[in-house]
């Protein structure tokens, strides 16, 4: 059992978590991730619902009512899995070098580098390794646990179709590109070092030049916030 993600593999049997599948390929909004809002959504039928207040009283008196409670929910998981989750997770693991526990859990861009590199292999073309990080790593002195972050998201500050073709008007903020424009120096030096592994602007030939045309670019924004 892996406590961190509170799931149980085993090495001669699989374990195919409809929810996973739910999370990473229903393309449901976050808060739809429940069986009753997956199964109207997905199935497109509504599943027996008994009221938290009422189970108890149920329980006593209606027995009938609640055991078509847990059915109804066993069915529909069932059906969820059986409609969903086991034929394209299986087809997925014909192509993907991977075991279902995997294919099931794993980002799409893990799946996408896998199925590259088997494609990689079949056309017979170099492909580079992975690249692998330093063993353990400190900050201000401290040793580093793991280096990933938990809990971005993406915001929809505006909904709807954005294209080149169709005109929409955009209001930009002016103070935020004067900002950009005060801190553009300070942001070439440290892309040069960082990046540049150490780079000062003197180094460059034509430091001068790609500041300007940077310059220039965000100057034009600036001085011109609203646009179509």
């Amino acid at each position: 059992c892996d406590r961190k993600t509170g799931e149980c593999r085993s090495r001669s049997a699989l374990h195919l978590d409809a929810f996973a599948w739910v999370k990473r390929d229903s393309y449901l909004p976050a808060g739809s991730h429940g069986l009753k809002a997956v199964t109207k959504a997905k199935l497109g039928y509504n599943p027996v619902e008994v009221d938290p207040e009422d189970m108890l009283p149920f329980a006593q008196e209606q027995p009938h009512t609640m055991a078509a409670y847990s059915v109804s929910d066993a069915v529909s998981t069932y059906y969820l899995y059986m409609t969903y989750v086991h034929p394209f997770i299986f087809s997925l693991a014909t192509i993907i070098p991977m075991s279902p526990d995997e294919v099931l859990r794993k980002g799409s861009g893990t799946l996408c580098e896998a199925l590259l590199m088997v494609e990689a292999f079949r056309g017979n073309i170099v492909c580079p390794n992975k690249t692998a990080s330093p063993g353990e790593k400190h900050y201000k002195g401290h040793l580093l646990e793991s280096e990933t972050y938990i809990g971005g998201h993406v915001e929809c500050l505006e909904a709807g179709v954005f294209r080149s073709d169709i005109p929409c008007k955009f209001r930009l903020q002016p103070k935020g590109y004067q900002g950009l424009l005060d801190s553009l120096d300070d942001d070439l030096k440290y892309a040069l070092q960082t990046e540049g592994k150490g780079m000062a602007p003197e180094d460059c030939g034509n430091y001068q030049e790609v500041r300007a045309a940077i310059a220039s670019k965000l100057e034009a924004l600036r001085d011109n916030p609203v646009q179509m």
